[in-house]
């Protein structure tokens, strides 16, 4: 713990990370953006690092939830008609040449990867864009549980993942993002993203925050 201009402020991994008090975001873990047969991967992109970070992504979320802590999985959406699109937002979306209907809403390229799957403490939340504040009740529903620090990892790391991290920290959220759970189509901007990320949030291997979530488990049951 730090004390900062009179103020108490977490500081340690262990504090920052307390289950009491911590959420994990993942975002836009979806078969559009990471399966073989998904809309990324039939306009050409490069999920070589996408794919390789999965299994350990879907280990992390499953223990996270076998150890209590509640799981928001953060769905984007593109609703049918260019109901949830603007001109502007489908010039964004479409500016590298693929087709800007991904995650249609209801469809199989916007539902979860195999082996994800929230369960009854968790939260889902879908989006229309980057940021999952942005226009969701995110924020809400952290604070209803008393949430102080968010645990980030997904994808796209440059895109959603940033968006989302940037956007919790100014909403006065701690943020440590899970080092090798973020990943993207786009190894240099991944790149790019990842020296933002150590420059100014806590990064963490998954290892290390499960180490400090059983050790919180373990001493709650030697306490009980």
């Amino acid at each position: 713990m730090k004390r900062i201009n009179g103020v108490d402020v977490l500081d340690t991994l262990d504090e920052l990370v307390a289950p009491a008090h911590t959420a994990v975001l993942l975002v836009d873990v979806q078969n559009d953006f990471c399966h073989d047969d998904g809309h990324f991967a039939r306009a050409g992109k490069d999920l070589s690092l996408v794919r390789a970070r999965l299994p350990g992504i879907v280990d992390f979320v499953g223990q996270a939830q076998a150890l209590g802590l509640p799981v928001v999985f953060i769905r984007q959406q593109t609703l049918p008609d260019n109901a949830s699109d603007s001109p502007a937002w489908l010039r964004f979306k479409s500016r590298d040449g693929k087709a800007p209907d991904y995650t249609l809403a209801g469809g199989w390229g916007a539902a979860l990867a195999d082996g994800l799957a929230p369960g009854p403490a968790d939260m889902d939340l879908v989006k229309f864009r980057p940021d999952a504040f942005h226009r969701t009740d995110l924020d809400d529903k952290l604070r209803a549980r008393g949430i102080e620090t968010v645990v980030v990892l997904g994808y796209n790391t440059e895109g959603c993942v940033e968006s989302t991290v940037r956007a919790a920290s100014y909403h006065d959220y701690y943020v440590v993002v899970v080092r090798d759970g973020v990943g993207s189509s786009n190894r240099a901007r991944h790149e790019g993203s990842m020296r933002l990320f150590e420059d100014r949030y806590p990064l963490h291997d998954a290892g290390e925050i499960l180490d400090v979530w059983r050790a919180a488990a373990a001493a709650e049951r030697a306490a009980s």
